[in-house]
Order: structure tokens, then C-alpha cells, then sequence
């Protein structure tokens, strides 16, 4: 009893505090997005290492469902501070497809990257998903490509290529758990382009993320025995890095997010998503040991510079609210 009541505290605590920094900025209009976009890139970049800290012992399925479960219920708990609506405003349907498809596949194929290959090569992987958005944006829903956009894709996937070969350039040696993480990602793109009409103008960003987090949460923890575990860690450990993943690495970066968008051009704060494979990288570099190799490196400017080409343009928002990630792909123009 003690224990849970110390708990509800602690989310209560979180959800004022997130509440008097994020509200204040609802409410109070900054000069410039760009640092808020920018806070919640660094949040969604360095969420890789703590990541595989938690899935060291609660294993991949495990971990991503706690880190989902906190997330949206840290925005849920933001949203009732708020008094704001809880529906996601599209029906209920789509949130259990975007559970499974945008969150579930995609943090249970990130995590187990996470696990078996490292945080830097799922960070380079797993946000490569707005490439595969602007291929399958072509090919369902009739979007069109500018020059620049189509030498990103180019880049992109020659990025994915690379980091997908971890285990040597040439000959190609490419491994099975990078292959995994491109899957989620695809999977993520999936999601995107069938729920596309669904999101475009009746959905609610906030709710529907903590909606999302929540569905993919249960699917990820129903998964979770198969998934293993390494060690047996403290609860007290474990607690902080899910307290720490969920608030830091979704909740906050998600309402920064999104107010970002709300007070800038979509085109200028996506375009930001490039630094997340690169935070990613250089976090796990120092505190995790994972050096540079060839095929890391240039898996990272590939798509890194491809992301930038590719997000840069002017678009219109598909898709659900960001989670691991959360973050949420741009449709393209």
C-alpha cells in the first residue's frame, strides 16, 4: 500500500511538473520553436541508452512495454492536470492498428536491436522510418517528390543498407537483428500511410498518443516472456528508468513536439529529426562502448543527410503522435 501510494505521488509530482513547463508553454508563445524542437530531439536521442540499460533486465518486449506504459500514462496524467480531452478523436479501430503497427512492432523490433546489436545501430535503423513514409506516400496516397527529396532517399537507404550489414561493408554481412529493427520501422510506415485518412483532421495529438503508448504497451507485455531477460536488476533501479523513460524520453518530448509544431512551419521542426540517429550514436559511444565501425558510420550519414533532404520540404502531419520515439512521421507534399 505504501509503495503505491508513494507511486501515485511520484506520477502526480510528474504530472505537475510536466504540466507547469508545458502548459506555461501552451499558454505563453515563445520567439522561436527550434529549441523546443531541439529539447526534444536530445530527449528522443539519449532514450537509447537508458533503453538498453532497462532491457538488460526486463528483456526488449519487457522494457518497451513499461517505457510505453509510463509514457501515456504520464500524458494522461498531463491531460486531466489540464482538464483536456481524454478521446483520441478517431475511432477505435485505428488507435488498436496504430497500437500494434506504430508502437508495438515498432518498439518491440527497436528494443530487440537495442539488445542484440546496440543502442547507436537501432538509433541509426529504427528513425529510418519517414523513409520508407515517403516511398509508400508515393505509391498509396498519390504524393509527389522534389528533386532534393528523391537524392534523400537515395541516401537514405544506402544508409539502411549499410547499417543493416554490421557485420562487414563487403562482402555484405548483414545481420538478422538489424534486419528486425528495418521491419519495425517499416512497420511504423505501414501504420502511417493506412491510418492516413483517419488522422488527417480529427485526430486529437496528445490523446491519441498516450492512447497509442497504452494499446502498444499491453501488446508488448502480453509478448513479453518470449523476449527473455539478461539479469535480475534492483526494482528501485528499474523504476527509475522506467519513471526516466517515460516522462524524460516520451512524455515531455511529445508535448514539446507538438507545441513546437503548433508555433512553427511542420517542415522546419521535422526537419530536425536527422539529430536523433546522431545523439543515439554519440550517447552510446561513452556510456555504452560501442565504437564507430565503417559500416555504423556510414549507415549514420546515410541516413542522416537523407532524413534532412527528405523532411525538409513543406508537409502535412500523418500519422500518430510520437513515442521512440515517440515521434511522429511528416506526410510528405
Amino acid at each position: 500500500m505504501v509503495a503505491k501510494i508513494g507511486l501515485r505521488a511520484r506520477m502526480l509530482s510528474c504530472a505537475t511538473a510536466i504540466e507547469m513547463w508545458c502548459g506555461n508553454l501552451y499558454n505563453h508563445p515563445v520567439r522561436s520553436p527550434h529549441p523546443l524542437a531541439l529539447v526534444a530531439m536530445l530527449c528522443w536521442g539519449l532514450a537509447y541508452v537508458p533503453s538498453e540499460w532497462l532491457a538488460q533486465s526486463l528483456g526488449p518486449f519487457g522494457a518497451a512495454a513499461c517505457r510505453l506504459g509510463m509514457g501515456g500514462l504520464a500524458l494522461f496524467a498531463l491531460m486531466l492536470v489540464r482538464r483536456q480531452p481524454l478521446a483520441p478523436g478517431v475511432p477505435l479501430l485505428t488507435v488498436v492498428w496504430l497500437g500494434l503497427a506504430q508502437t508495438a512492432l515498432f518498439y518491440g523490433a527497436t528494443f530487440w536491436g537495442i539488445v542484440h546489436e546496440g543502442a547507436g545501430l537501432a538509433s541509426v535503423l529504427a528513425n529510418s522510418d519517414p523513409l520508407f513514409v515517403a516511398v509508400l506516400a508515393v505509391a498509396f496516397l498519390g504524393e509527389r517528390l522534389s528533386g532534393p527529396q528523391r537524392i534523400g532517399l537515395v541516401f537514405g537507404f544506402v544508409g539502411v543498407a549499410s547499417a543493416v550489414c554490421s557485420g562487414g561493408l563487403w562482402p555484405p554481412k548483414p545481420t538478422l537483428a538489424a534486419g528486425i529493427v528495418v521491419v519495425g520501422a517499416m512497420a511504423w510506415a505501414v501504420g502511417t500511410i493506412v491510418a492516413a485518412g483517419a488522422l488527417r483532421n480529427t485526430s486529437h495529438p496528445i490523446s491519441l498518443a498516450a492512447w497509442q503508448m497504452t494499446v502498444g504497451a499491453v501488446f508488448l507485455a502480453v509478448i513479453s516472456p518470449f523476449g527473455g531477460h539478461a539479469h535480475a536488476s534492483s526494482v528501485a533501479r528499474d523504476l527509475s528508468l522506467v519513471l526516466l523513460l517515460g516522462v524524460i524520453g516520451s512524455a515531455v518530448p511529445t508535448a514539446l513536439f507538438y507545441y513546437a509544431l503548433r508555433a512553427g512551419a511542420a517542415s522546419e521542426i521535422s526537419a530536425w529529426f536527422f539529430l536523433v540517429p546522431i545523439i543515439g550514436v554519440a550517447s552510446a559511444w561513452p556510456l555504452l562502448g560501442e565504437g564507430l565501425t565503417l559500416p555504423l558510420g556510414v549507415g549514420l550519414l546515410g541516413v542522416s543527410l537523407g532524413l534532412w533532404l527528405v523532411l525538409r520540404r513543406r508537409q502535412r502531419l500523418v500519422g500518430s503522435a510520437p513515442v521512440m520515439p515517440t515521434r511522429q512521421p511528416p506526410e510528405l507534399p
